[in-house]
């Protein structure tokens, strides 16, 4: 016999409204008053996971997510968070990512898992002729001699393939630290130094007290509290699950009065909202909390993972383009989305020229149909010089800019400072 499942009432928020609090639950509104370290840690702990890039076009795109959120800060401080302050940890979830440590008793049922899927057969043929023997002895070297990268092991292939097919050892590390046996200890110019996860985090060595089904329920309500309002899908991508299973624990986390399913205005599909977060819908539908801030954001910003979200809550296409072959690039290689009073209102091409101090913005643009007002110039200029404060940036050229005033309106301001 089927159980009846009873139809729970839906809100309706107008698209601006879901907008708006998307924009301030990711602290993307206003900055805080100071920006040490206490105040990355609890920007982190807001939006709940932090993305790691190797690209350094510009600065790495986690120490760009906190300069979108807290202003110039000393990136020193970031990296203290991991080593040795130990307020986070590194491991994959959305992506490979930084994690507030407190949020540590939920991942490790999901990290402890992974040991018992086979790996796959590439996996297995990376690792060498003897794919147990190789692990066994990665993690007897850690064990020995303490935190190590992959510079520190040998390469023991007789003939080395491409740049991309990397020695036994460094996939044996990658391995054992997606498994939980390692954990990041530290980096060091971005290379991972890996050291055993109880050296790291103690509590990697206590049995779990957390499932994977309370890992599933916490990642659901976190995923839409980061979000602030959110479809299954938006929901499954943030901490990586399966959309059906999302979905039903959308509706379990409804029919106990957790979230509360909403209509937003131009959406096809049910939304979520925590319940937790109504008193603040009720006062930004009262015309409080608007967005004042104007940043660049990263391409791999929390706000700009999922690309459906963006076009469907902003009206904004975008694709990550240094993946495309230059002649197809539309905008460029490192396109950062600009975001403006909770509005994202063009992007921009950046540059940071390391040996002469010269940040080059290759293109800058503003959307169709956004009109270059003061209020808009004096924002971008703003950004675009805390841009290049955060990058010791002396000097600036904008190589083209759409509208054509845009590039010599912001050149008037910035020399000017």
């Amino acid at each position: 016999m089927t159980k009846f499942k009873p139809k729970l009432p839906k809100l309706s928020l107008s698209l601006e409204t879901a907008r708006t609090l998307a924009v301030i639950k990711q602290g993307l509104h206003q900055r805080p008053l100071i920006s040490d370290k206490r105040t990355l840690l609890n920007s982190i702990r807001r939006i709940g996971l932090l993305q790691l890039d190797t690209i350094n076009v510009v600065a790495r795109s986690h120490y760009l997510v906190m300069l979108s959120r807290v202003g110039p800060y000393n990136p020193n401080h970031l990296d203290a968070l991991l080593y040795p302050d130990r307020c986070i940890f590194e491991q994959w979830c959305h992506a490979r990512c930084l994690i507030p440590v407190g949020d540590y008793t939920y991942f490790a049922p999901v990290i402890l898992a992974r040991r018992d899927c086979p790996l796959r057969d590439g996996k297995l043929k990376a690792l060498g002729e003897d794919p147990q023997g190789t692990l066994d002895a990665v993690l007897a070297q850690v064990s020995e001699r303490g935190p190590l990268a992959s510079r520190d092991f040998e390469d023991t292939r007789n003939k080395r393939g491409s740049w991309w097919n990397r020695k036994p050892a460094r996939v044996g590390l990658e391995v054992l630290f997606r498994q939980g046996y390692l954990m990041v200890d530290r980096r060091v110019n971005f290379q991972c130094y890996y050291d055993l996860a109880e050296r790291v985090l103690p509590a990697s060595s206590d049995a779990p007290s957390k499932t994977v089904e309370n890992w599933q329920r916490w990642a659901t309500l976190r995923g839409v509290t980061c979000l602030g309002v959110a479809t299954a899908e938006h929901v499954s991508d943030y901490y990586r699950q399966r959309k059906p299973a999302a979905q039903a624990m959308l509706e379990a986390l409804a029919a106990e009065g957790a979230v509360v399913p909403v209509d937003v205005e131009g959406w096809k599909e049910t939304a979520y909202l925590s319940t937790a977060d109504l008193p603040l819908v009720e006062a930004i539908e009262t015309g409080a909390h608007q967005p004042k801030l104007t940043t660049f954001l990263s391409p791999f910003d929390n706000l700009t993972w999922n690309r459906r979200r963006l076009r469907d809550l902003f009206g904004f296409d975008y694709r990550i383009e240094m993946y495309t072959p230059a002649p197809k690039r539309r905008y460029g290689y490192y396109v950062m989305p600009i975001l403006h009073r909770g509005q994202l209102v063009g992007r921009l091409d950046p540059k940071a020229d390391r040996q002469t101090g010269t940040m080059i913005v290759r293109s800058i643009y503003l959307e169709p149909g956004k009109t270059l007002t003061g209020d808009l110039l004096a924002g971008v200029a703003r950004a675009l010089h805390e841009f290049m404060v955060f990058h010791n940036n002396r000097t600036l050229i904008i190589e083209r800019s759409e509208p054509e005033e845009l590039k010599t309106a912001l050149m008037g301001r910035l020399t000017n400072r």
